[in-house]
């Protein structure tokens, strides 16, 4: 079984000041899977990213990527952050952005050449965003932001990607790309997890899902997982929930 898991979460326990943000959590995604994350404000889900991705450490638990402990597998593992979490005032362009998702593969010995900047103009003609590459990233919209880490994300060829919250903030049109983007990694065999928050996209855009809220309340496939009861415990109190009406999430 563990040969079939892109990642393997075991007793996972992360606190900050003695607080508890994740408890004692288990978790498989296996290979070629498009995994949600989904929970309430406070859930621990941006904090399972970060631990997986070694920048958060935990106070107890194993972590394993294609069968291997973390620290040995990192290079495997391509990020999507938060648009919020960038400072989108640093002084670099659009091009730039992108071939720093080259660096892991270089090291930081080496420098970029013409092989990573062919590779970086092509990940941006993907994601619509050809003729931004020496624009400074202060100069996007948000959806344009997105989609410069999207550009990011390909050139970094990784086998498992984080994305955390892709969709949010973004247009119609982004959002489409980044579901495109999602669906071709999959048909390519890699993995990817994303911080989610619209309940109502997760059966269409996810094949799995994980419901987080400090601890685990379910995982696995969408089709078994993703039910009222399960909603319920994860968000508390009364939950609405249908497929062809908005639901209702408690805040």
């Amino acid at each position: 079984m563990a040969d079939e898991l892109a990642i393997q979460v075991e007793d996972l326990t992360v606190a900050y000041d003695e607080a508890a943000v994740l408890w004692d959590v288990d978790v498989e995604v296996p290979k070629g899977a498009l995994m949600a994350i989904v929970g309430p404000n406070g859930a621990g889900k941006t904090t399972l990213i970060r631990s997986i991705l070694g920048l958060t450490k935990p106070a107890a638990g194993r972590i394993s990527i294609d069968g291997r402990p973390s620290s040995e597998a990192k290079r495997l593992l391509g990020y999507v952050p938060q648009r919020g979490t960038v400072d989108w005032d640093f002084p670099t362009t659009v091009l730039d952005v992108v071939i720093m998702g080259r660096y892991g593969a270089l090291g930081w010995l080496r420098r970029p050449g013409k092989r990573e900047r062919d590779l970086a103009l092509e990940a941006l003609g993907k994601v619509g965003m050809q003729d931004f590459g020496s624009r400074h990233i202060s100069e996007l919209s948000g959806g344009q932001q997105q989609r410069v880490f999207l550009a990011r994300a390909l050139v970094q060829d990784s086998t498992v990607y984080l994305m955390d919250e892709p969709f949010q903030g973004v247009d119609a049109a982004t959002e489409k790309a980044i579901v495109e983007l999602l669906r071709g990694f999959k048909a390519q065999g890699k993995t990817v997890v994303c911080v989610h928050h619209d309940l109502q996209t997760v059966e269409e855009y996810f094949d799995q899902v994980l419901l987080l809220n400090v601890r685990r309340i379910d995982s696995g496939p969408v089709s078994e997982v993703f039910h009222p009861d399960n909603l319920r415990l994860t968000y508390g109190g009364r939950l609405a929930f249908s497929r062809r009406e908005p639901m209702r999430v408690p805040d």
